[in-house]
């Protein structure tokens, strides 16, 4: 019975040892791991392995290249715990790109893209700016007085002799917008037919990031613009007159424009609820006919018709 009674106590102590022996090996594990994880962490954190050395602002005009890494800055700070953690220094914390929603304070801005070179520590943010299209103006409200152009300004009360064109030097604001339809910048004054400019009389609410017009009237002006340009006309304005008739108003000069001497062409009415495009053809048929420059305007404001005077 003694005997028996000291082989199980052996046999205690071997299960006690190799517990023992386990949780020394267990800890010897956890401690690697745990340094080998404080190192991986001192490496991307704290090491100059990723410490970005050279950074480059490309394809900016408009916007500061400064303006442009403060907006990059944002999107870091606005990320993730560990890409603040990183820092702004750090290669690893840098986007690939930044979305349009991170674009939404900077309308200037069409696009942004950054290329990291790991080996050579460097980022290389290139930005794609929005170029302008035309000049939308939202002009003062005006009351025609009468057929001579004799105009009352509704603000003051004054009235005063202009003609037309001078109109748009009372705009309280023009905009610059791209071929998206989006406002971005603040434009001078434009004359010419090199370039569309809009004289709005109804909007009044617009300004850096808006839309020239609701989304599903956009594609039509655009084709509107195109039919101006290849009828080449020679335009005097272009205007909106009522957001609510959906319908753009096209004055021309009858012949090439002379400033007070140039005489009234035609009047364009086009609507902006279908595609121009057909019309450019009905234009060009017109004007090879004699005594088209009699006619006192086109319209165009019902699809698929032509209507002329």
């Amino acid at each position: 019975m003694a005997n028996k009674k000291s082989s199980f106590s052996l046999s205690d102590v071997y299960k006690k040892e190799n517990r023992r022996r386990r949780r020394v090996i267990l800890g010897v594990i956890v401690f690697l791991i745990y340094g080998v994880f404080l190192g991986g962490a001192w490496l991307v954190v704290r090491s100059p392995l990723f410490r970005i050395q050279k950074i480059e602002v490309g394809g900016n005009q408009m916007v500061s290249g400064g303006d442009i890494l403060a907006l990059v800055n944002r999107r870091m700070s606005d990320g993730s715990f560990l890409k603040r953690l990183l820092g702004a220094k750090n290669i690893l914390a840098w986007p690939e790109t930044l979305s349009l929603d991170d674009l939404k304070f900077n309308p200037e801005l069409k696009g942004l893209s950054i290329k990291k070179d790991y080996k050579k520590r460097s980022v290389v943010v290139t930005v794609e700016e929005r170029r302008p299209f035309g000049a939308w103006c939202l002009m003062k409200p005006q009351i025609n007085a009468d057929e001579t152009l004799i105009n009352a300004d509704a603000s003051n009360g004054n009235i005063s002799e202009n003609l037309r064109s001078n109109l748009r030097e009372s705009a309280s604001s023009c905009w610059w917008f791209d071929d998206s339809g989006t406002l971005f910048a603040k434009a001078m004054h434009v004359e010419g037919n090199l370039i569309a400019v809009v004289d709005d009389y109804s909007q009044k609410n617009l300004g850096s990031g808006s839309n020239i017009l609701p989304g599903e009237f956009i594609p039509n002006i655009f084709s509107i613009f195109k039919v101006i340009s290849g009828g080449e006309l020679s335009v005097k304005e272009i205007r909106l007159n009522d957001i609510n008739l959906q319908e753009i108003e096209v004055d021309t000069y009858a012949g090439l424009p002379a400033g007070a001497l140039a005489k009234e062409g035609l009047k364009l009415y086009f609507s902006l609820r279908f595609p121009a495009d057909n019309t450019l053809a009905v234009i060009q048929s017109l004007k090879n006919q004699s005594g088209f420059d009699k006619f006192q305007y086109l319209d165009f404001r019902v699809e698929n018709r032509a209507y002329y005077k």
